[in-house]
């Protein structure tokens, strides 16, 4: 037996209190012996041996009372004999779940419970791995449990989505860190429904972790702690996006702004006050009605005066489960002009001859007007480059306010972009927010263009309706016009893709007109599939547009030549959708909290203003080749500390703060995913499932899982035994000093004396 508190056992030494009192007693009284005494000798002896024994049971119970309460307060320990209990350094790898969702019902304060629990109850040789969902790409530390107190103290539940299958690999792999090979992982969440992989992926997933922990040896322990097992319905109330009505702002353009407010609670919210500030100001205030389990949406319509960065706020006013969810934040850029810049590699001074006449054509239609006023009306200023001074005027215009936001390559032969400046020129494009569109053509060179990895499909042969109708018919060749008769038809989007969203409500008849006379066969690469989206497709599910990052590939021509596309109606609205929509798209503005924002290379460091209004200097890439990053890339810089959700203003350091213009103050938002405030916790089958399959342990309280860590370390707690000992023994001793004591001539039964009648007369 051990004890936990071994110093408490000096109390015992409180039962010579009792002993010195019996003692004491006994030395005042005096046998003095009378007359009589000789008649009693035989009932005193009796009595004598008795009340002897008497006293010393009362003795052995009064010095019992503070022997057993000393044993108690030392809390002993049950545990084997084969070594001392906790004599082995541990190393408890602790997983924490600082998502947003632990802010409700005071699961936060749980887990705080538990981890601090968990953390007080080592010793000083042993060790703390602490990681937390949203920092899990952090390099482990091992720190001390003060420091890791320290820490602890630091979390603010106000991350992201948490994968716990991600967080569990992350936790065996700091058990490899480890500097004991005695290890402990303990998970502390709430097992939201958003915590697991989609389907049942994540049993795969687990089956994987248990391999791995079966690997290792000894094998690590692992506990979770689920902290919202005894929450109820909860209600919250969130601003759950805030987005823009038209696909890109410009200046001096109204343009209107939609936030979604959602009532997840099973009653009525009405009166609610709801607050639009843009760039800090209020600006207006909006009360909303909701009905339980609905969506309301919210409209705040504004004309830009200038151009440049800006930030949006949507807030509302209201009590509930999660309050940092009542506001949701927006950065947007509002554009003077969106810049297009058309490389044509088939030039022609012949009207509609050349290969981005159409695309030109279509992009800029006021422009080709008579009228002076139609000037300005173009939302696409386009401008046509040869291929062999598009470089050049990049470089030149790169960064001044005249670069442009989109660059078309249309049937250009080769890349001509084999120098490794030529391939930084196009990666500080990219960094700036710019755009590519790839249209292929007769002239293009499939081989010099797979070389550049920013493609997102590799280029194949020419598929053309020859080929279909020699599969179908077994004929060899068609003419060109039968070639247009039996073109590809093209599968109507129907609001698949956001890019072409709004064309939706024309109908299909508008698609139904096209036909593809010949395409380039595309072959996606299988690693980047999940990047990779298809904007459209033929009627055999062939792909003619798709995009990757900043980047869209056309698998047909931007003329005639290929398809009747530029011939069609849907040219014009496609053309000026799809390019709205690539300048437009604001996601380079706003991130996931925790993922890095990407700010273009300026000649002088950028300066960060946080959320909470601290400043810092953003790091500037190295130059220099690392082990690492042997190619660094030096057109853009990397801002990685958004772990905080809000308005981050980035301002470069050798601009004035009073005058700062578009390319010296940028503005970028991070945010939590709305699904992050969705309460409904998994289904109690599948986390005793995802416990099982990794033989974990399961807990609902923090003090069930702190009082199991310490018992399997040090052995089982028996001091609540032995107060209720203490408490037993407290109560014979009262009934052993009130009756055990007397003598037996002192119970007696009284009974009513006989008296004689003859005394009577």
């Amino acid at each position: 037996m051990n004890f936990l508190n071994l110093g408490m056992l000096a109390g015992a030494l409180a039962f010579i209190v009792p002993l010195a009192i019996h003692l004491l007693f006994r030395s005042r009284y005096r046998s003095l012996d009378w007359g009589a005494m000789f008649l009693l000798k035989d009932v005193v002896a009796q009595n004598r041996r008795r009340m002897q024994w008497h006293q010393w049971i009362l003795l052995a119970l009064r010095c019992a009372i503070p022997i057993l309460l000393a044993l108690a307060m030392a809390r002993p320990l049950l545990s084997s004999a084969r070594a001392l209990p906790g004599s082995e350094p541990l190393t408890l790898v602790l997983l924490l779940d600082d998502s947003r969702s632990m802010q409700a019902a005071g699961r936060h304060d749980r887990a705080f419970q538990a981890a601090s629990g968990l953390i007080e109850n080592l010793s000083r040789r042993d060790e703390v791995i602490l990681a937390t969902t949203s920092r899990l790409e952090e390099v482990f530390e091992r720190s001390s449990p003060r420091d890791a107190l320290a820490k602890l103290s630091e979390c603010t539940f106000n991350g992201p989505p948490s994968d716990y299958t991600t967080t569990l690999r992350v936790g065996l792999d700091a058990c490899q860190e480890a500097s004991h090979p005695n290890r402990r992982i303990v998970l502390c969440g709430d097992f939201q429904t958003n915590c697991l992989p989609s389907s049942n992926r994540w049993l795969d997933y687990i089956d994987e972790i248990r391999g791995q922990l079966d690997r290792m040896t000894p094998s690590p322990r692992v506990d979770l702690l689920n902290v919202s097992g005894a929450d109820d319905a909860l209600d919250n109330l969130l601003v759950e996006s805030i987005e823009t009505a038209s696909p890109a702002v410009l200046k001096d353009r109204s343009v209107q702004f939609i936030a979604s407010v959602r009532n997840d609670s099973d009653r009525a919210i009405s009166r609610i006050s709801g607050r639009w500030l843009l760039n800090g100001q209020s600006v207006q205030t909006d009360s909303i009605d909701l009905a339980p389990r609905s969506t309301a949406r919210v409209a705040f319509t504004h004309v830009p005066d200038q151009s440049g960065n800006h930030s949006l706020a949507f807030a509302v006013e209201h009590t509930d489960a999660i309050a940092a969810d009542n506001r949701r934040r927006l950065a947007w850029n509002a554009l003077e002009q969106i810049q297009v810049w058309l490389v044509d590699g088939a030039p022609s001074n012949e009207p509609l001859e050349s290969e981005t006449d159409f695309l030109r054509l279509a992009l800029s239609p006021f422009a080709f007007a008579t009228v002076d006023q139609h000037e300005r009306a173009d939302l696409v200023s386009s401008r046509v480059l040869s291929p062999s001074n598009w470089k050049r005027e990049l470089r030149k215009h790169r960064d001044t306010a005249s670069r442009p936001d989109v660059i078309v390559f249309a049937n250009l032969q080769k890349s001509t972009m084999d120098r490794s400046d030529d391939r930084d020129l196009l990666q500080s494009f990219f960094a700036s927010d710019g755009q590519v569109v790839f249209f292929d053509g007769e002239q293009v060179s499939a081989e010099s263009w797979n070389q550049m990895d920013w493609l997102p499909a590799k280029l194949d042969r020419l598929i053309t309706s020859s080929d279909v109708q020699q599969v179908l018919d077994d004929t060899v060749e068609v003419t060109a016009d039968e070639q247009l008769d039996l073109g590809f038809s093209i599968l109507p989007p129907r609001g698949r893709q956001s890019v072409w969203g709004s064309l939706q409500d024309a109908g299909d008849a508008i698609w139904e007109e096209v036909r593809v006379g010949r395409y380039r066969r595309l072959q996606l690469d299988p690693t980047t599939a999940e990047t990779t989206s298809i904007l459209l497709r033929t009627a055999d599910q062939a792909p003619l547009v798709v995009g990757r990052g900043p980047v869209i590939q056309f698998a047909i021509g931007c003329d005639a030549e290929w398809s009747t596309f530029p011939l069609r109606a849907i040219y014009l609205p496609m053309m000026q959708q799809l390019f709205l929509s690539l300048v437009g798209d604001q996601e380079s503005l706003n991130v996931t909290a925790g993922d890095p924002m990407l700010l273009p290379r300026m000649p002088s460091a950028w300066k960060v203003t946080l959320p909470d209004g601290t400043q810092a200097d953003v790091a500037t890439p190295s130059d220099l080749p690392t082990a690492d990053d042997p190619e660094p890339n030096r057109s853009f810089s990397q801002f990685a500390s958004t772990d905080a959700p809000g308005i981050y203003q980035f301002q470069s350091a050798e601009s004035d703060g009073e005058q700062a213009t578009p390319d010296t103050s940028l503005i970028r938002v991070a945010e939590i995913p709305a699904e992050e405030s969705n309460l409904r916790g998994l289904e109690s089958d599948q986390i005793e499932t995802f416990a099982e399959r990794i033989d974990a342990r399961l807990f609902a309280t923090p003090d069930a899982l702190v009082e199991a860590t310490a018992s399997d370390r040090f052995g089982q707690e028996v001091w609540r035994p032995l107060m209720a000992l203490v408490l037993l023994v407290l109560i014979a001793e009262l009934l052993w000093q009130q009756f055990a004591g007397r003598p037996k001539s002192s119970i007696r039964t009284w009974t009513r004396p006989i008296v004689s009648t003859q005394g009577r007369s």
